[in-house]
């Protein structure tokens, strides 16, 4: 492999784009955040935030890496979706070599540290995996609004309709109406509606944090939302292990929320992450790039 050459993982969510910048030994030399990296949404936006992020990174290793020395694994929100993987491989990307993987896939991978395993991710979105002999087993993952169930996004829309049918008179207006109003500072469902004109799946998951103090104090709208969330959260994990004795990890900023509603059986097949996103997209870039070149 030629020792000239930089590798760089991405974990490209709705949310945030992450960068990890490494050298042909593995050594960390520069990370960077940028913004979200959704190539379903938003392909130009996602190759926006992919860039910037590994800007960030090259900058923080003060050493004078040029993109097109960069081997770059992108694990990306919407990548499973056919079309969206299609229209970012056309990128005219300045990298020495892009390889393309899901955000989940990334993540499982990184998790487990290329073995066997399972892993599921609620955050922005929601999604996942089962990860064997490098053949992927998806569960969920189909995007907002018609999928990610239990994830931050779907949380926030919850609320959001809550909040309308509370100023229609057919739910009681409780703490989280008064939450979600504050928040939006709408003072009608008219200004509920047009605050949420032109949001997308991180503007919905941002109202979480407005939510997260009402579960912890038991507001029974939330309360509801969160059970319905961990409902589904634990259907999605039996059907990953139900033919496997495989460990399953979760990431995501809401994981550590439902991991503690699982069942007795789900919790028993618990572990922790080995390695981050970021890691999982560099083990799949090295891997690939060596397997084109011929290299063992």
């Amino acid at each position: 492999m030629k020792t000239d050459l930089y590798f760089i993982g991405i974990d490209g969510g709705g949310t945030k784009c992450r960068a990890r910048l490494e050298d042909a030994s593995g050594a960390l030399l520069g990370e960077g955040v940028s913004g979200p990296a959704n190539i379903m949404r938003d392909c130009t936006l996602a190759t926006s935030s992919i860039l910037d992020a590994v800007s960030k990174a090259i900058a923080q290793s003060s050493m004078p890496i040029k993109m097109d020395q960069c081997v770059v694994g992108a694990g990306l929100a919407g990548a499973n979706i056919s079309h969206a993987r299609q229209a970012c491989e056309a990128w005219a990307h300045p990298f020495a070599s892009l390889q393309l993987l899901s955000d989940l896939h990334a993540a499982c991978i990184g998790a487990h540290n290329g073995r066997e395993g399972a892993a599921l991710i609620i955050g922005t979105g929601s999604s996942g995996t089962h990860w064997k002999n490098g053949v992927f087993h998806d569960v969920g993952g189909h995007g907002f609004p018609v999928g990610d169930i239990a994830s931050g996004a779907w949380l926030g829309l919850k609320a959001v309709q809550h909040t309308l049918l509370c100023f229609d008179g057919l739910a009681p207006a409780d703490r989280l109406f008064d939450a979600i109003c504050d928040k939006l500072n709408a003072k009608k469902a008219e200004d509920v509606v047009c605050a949420c004109a032109a949001f997308n799946t991180h503007h919905y998951a941002s109202l979480v944090e407005a939510m997260l103090p009402l579960l912890y104090t038991n507001e029974e709208s939330v309360v509801g939302f969160f059970e319905e969330g961990a409902n589904y959260v634990e259907r999605v994990a039996t059907r990953l292990l139900s033919d496997n004795q495989a460990p399953l990890a979760m990431i995501g900023g809401l994981s550590d929320i439902y991991a503690s509603k699982f069942s007795s059986q789900i919790k028993a097949r618990l572990v922790s992450c080995e390695a981050s996103p970021q890691q999982g997209a560099l083990f799949f870039a090295k891997s690939t790039y060596s397997q084109s070149k011929g290299v063992k």
